[in-house]
């Protein structure tokens, strides 16, 4: 994880929720998992509105936030922190909190917050 002076500066206690994404199925839980913190996106928010409004949600959708620059990819499944077992199946990065400055010298600076949209799966081991 890179971490620089604005990481510093802008601090982290609204992600307190620790989840474990994994690019693929994988044959157990700790293969391949990859921790990062987040927190709940209210579907009723203006980032909500911004990023998805096109979009019809379903049953089982939840949408959260992450800053931790992870290569999130379209069906790779994430295991929350209660355990509940979700898919990815759509990633925007959220620009707005990114210092504008940084943006000018970096293509994704490291401030940027990226938003999941999941759909909950049966969790593939069970784990809680």
């Amino acid at each position: 994880m890179i971490r620089d002076i604005l990481d510093i500066l802008n601090p982290r206690t609204r992600f307190t929720a620790t989840a474990n994404y994994y690019p693929e199925t994988m044959d157990g839980p700790d293969v391949g998992a990859q921790q990062f913190n987040y927190e709940y996106v209210n579907p009723f928010s203006n980032t909500y509105r911004r990023l998805f409004s096109n979009i019809q949600g379903v049953a089982g959708e939840v949408a959260i936030r992450t800053d931790d620059q992870l290569k999130f990819k379209i069906n790779g499944i994430v295991i929350t922190q209660d355990g509940q077992s979700f898919k990815i199946i759509q990633v925007e990065k959220d620009y707005q909190s990114a210092n504008k400055q940084a943006m000018r010298v970096l293509g994704t600076p490291i401030s940027t917050e990226y938003v999941l949209r999941l759909v909950s799966i049966n969790n593939p081991w069970g784990v809680v």
